[in-house]
């Protein structure tokens, strides 16, 4: 194993019992699947949804281990991934904890084998983002980190940009987003650099490492957003919804709609929000 991967928790005194235990157990979940995401890169068996989506059987396998092992320790915490059963209908959370996956954020890049992927878990506390993890396959490392604790890569503490990352704004966004939007954002795209890795989780990342001024994503889904949220919030950037809110999270299915999202530093925000029309 990765030596990022075997260095031990953040400093967890200023954070509950309950809270504590489950980002224990939460790392650890994480860790056991590395193996075997690592394994099956580049050429797991995959298959597409009705929603055009693409799966493959690492997702599915990667989901039903990490929640059996998370629900045997806390059976009445809400489980939410993307690869959940469809239901008629949205199921409430009713527990004070939640736990929302993605377990392979990326899946186009990782079924043709390309880096820019990973796992991604999310821990909410009365629906909002309290812990995330991130696995990021390309770097082999493990980002984790909240409000309370801070965040880190590996043992290495992180914090996001305050001044610009290179002579533009550089920032992560996919594409392709609403008419409506890119109107507003079309002055502003001749000159920012934009970076499009395949995964909302990876370019959260980037903002919480300092490697990106922030990330605008019009297509997350709240399994792509929850860990990368919390781990933000925790390396000091400023996370808000665009439109339609996904947290404090009430009901979960894995065919909720988008919810529009921008986080990273104070400059990031002042900009793009000014194309929008949105208020900082």
């Amino acid at each position: 194993m990765d030596r990022s991967l075997a260095n031990p928790l953040p400093d967890l005194s200023q954070v509950d019992y309950e809270l504590g235990a489950r980002i224990i157990a939460g790392r650890e979940s994480v860790l056991q699947q590395v193996e075997y995401f690592r394994k099956n890169f580049g050429h797991a068996q995959s298959r597409w949804k009705k929603d055009g989506t693409r799966v493959t059987d690492v997702d599915e396998a990667i989901s039903t281990e990490m929640f059996n092992f998370l629900s045997a320790k806390f059976h009445k915490d809400d489980y939410c991934s993307e690869e959940s059963a469809e239901t008629s209908k949205p199921v409430s959370l009713e527990g004070e904890f939640a736990w929302v996956l993605d377990p392979v954020d990326g899946t186009n890049n990782y079924a043709v084998g390309v880096p820019e992927c990973g796992i991604s878990l999310g821990l909410l506390r009365h629906g909002m983002p309290v812990y995330g993890f991130i696995y990021d396959y390309g770097r082999d490392n493990l980002l984790q980190g909240g409000q309370a604790t801070g965040s880190i890569e590996g043992s290495t503490p992180v914090h996001a940009a305050t001044n610009l990352v290179n002579e533009k704004l550089t920032f992560c966004m996919h594409f392709p987003i609403p008419i409506d939007d890119l109107d507003a954002l079309r002055d502003g795209l001749q000159e920012w650099r934009i970076r499009c890795p395949g995964s909302a989780a990876m370019g959260l990342a980037n903002v919480a490492t300092g490697r990106l001024d922030g990330s605008l994503e019009f297509r997350s889904k709240p399994w792509d957003c929850a860990a990368g949220h919390a781990i933000c919030e925790g390396a000091g950037a400023k996370f808000f919804f665009v439109r339609n809110p996904a947290f404090p999270m009430k009901t979960f299915s894995p065919s909720m709609g988008a919810c529009p999202f921008r986080v990273g530093s104070d400059l990031f925000h002042k900009m793009v929000s000014q194309a929008l029309g949105l208020e900082k």
